[in-house]
């Protein structure tokens, strides 16, 4: 009688989805109707810009559960990885984007040429940005 009422009650509650199963469901549903534009044209761009300024957004807004003590050369050694990044980006777009100067977009083109990589290559890119913005 116990094990059956208590069957009864599993049975009424809602199901209850883990947070991370969830966003999981959601980034694997996006990356299969994300891969479906065509590389380096502007409808992949906005289904690369959407949802990387919602994680920009959401890791801005977030507290940190622990506050990590960084030394001033570790800040130093990230920024400057982020602005030769972005120097690189600038200048090999200003360059001609050609093969000679290849922006990151341009240089994985041949990878993620088929829908497939695509789906993975989103798959792996939302799950990064998911995993940075909830640190």
């Amino acid at each position: 009688m116990v094990e059956s009422q208590q069957r009864e009650e599993t049975a009424s509650r809602p199901l209850l989805l883990n947070r991370y199963a969830v966003v999981t469901v959601l980034i694997a549903a996006y990356a299969f109707i994300a891969a479906v534009a065509r590389p380096l044209t502007l409808p992949a761009t906005a289904t690369v810009l959407v949802p990387g300024l919602a994680l920009v957004v959401w890791g801005a807004r977030r507290t940190p559960r622990k506050i990590v003590k960084t030394t001033r050369a570790t800040v130093v050694i990230w920024f400057t990885l982020l602005g030769a990044f972005c120097v690189w980006e600038v200048v090999a777009f200003g360059w001609g984007n050609d093969q000679a100067h290849p922006t990151l977009s341009l240089a994985f083109d041949p990878v993620l040429e088929n829908y497939a990589a695509r789906v993975i290559g989103y798959v792996i890119w939302l799950s990064t940005g998911a995993w940075v913005a909830s640190r």
